[in-house]
């Protein structure tokens, strides 16, 4: 009997010896395997709150790029028009990065092959350091190149907010537009439209 008991207890301490191992945060191979975070798909559609979310984002580049694409201005050009695309600015209430939207919509534009961009205006010094450090000297010529634009996109994002007692109603308006820097003519615009609708007895505020 004493034997029997011995080995049960060397198997039973076995046991909780490797539990104890798998339970281990950062287990081997394995770190944070106790953490509550799990991955999710990047666009499925965000409804937490009717803030601007990341589905509202992606909406939005993806219409205006496709808008933009689509104009002849761009499609139906001879030369690969230069590009420069200006901060988004944000009229809301709310803070929303805006960068983000142009960021998108500029990865897009490059993707598609049919617009090329220049600096953007906070970037701009910075290429103008670089040139400094890797040439002796620069051409007027040269410097036309990088800073002359054929188009500039703007844009704004605006928003109406209205509230009941039970229900939340917001609107949003994203408008961009393709300008002509030396006609100063807008040869392309458009917008895109948001509107978010949430109850009290779902979401409070």
């Amino acid at each position: 009997m004493k034997t029997i008991t011995l080995t049960s207890l060397s198997i039973a301490a076995a046991a909780l010896l490797t539990l104890s191992g798998c339970s281990a945060k950062g287990g081997a191979g394995m770190t944070g395997y106790d953490s509550n975070v799990k991955y999710g798909d990047a666009k499925a559609v965000e409804t937490l709150t009717a803030d601007f979310g990341s589905t509202d984002l992606q909406s939005t580049a993806e219409t205006m790029t496709q808008s933009l694409l689509e104009s002849r201005y761009i499609s139906k050009t001879h030369q690969t028009p230069k590009v420069r695309l200006r901060t988004i600015n944000n009229l809301t209430y709310e803070h929303i990065d805006t960068k983000a939207i142009t960021d998108k919509i500029r990865i897009k534009l490059l993707k598609s092959g049919l617009v090329r961009f220049l600096a953007d205006k906070a970037n701009l010094e910075e290429v103008n350091d670089e040139r400094t450090l890797t040439t002796t000297a620069t051409t007027k010529t040269k410097l036309s190149a990088m800073t002359d634009a054929d188009y500039i996109i703007t844009g704004n994002v605006r928003s109406i907010k209205k509230a009941s007692k039970n229900v939340q109603d917001v609107y949003y308006n994203i408008s961009m537009e393709l300008v002509d820097p030396q006609s100063g003519e807008v040869v392309w615009a458009d917008e895109k439209e948001i509107r978010k609708v949430t109850s009290k007895s779902s979401v409070g505020w």
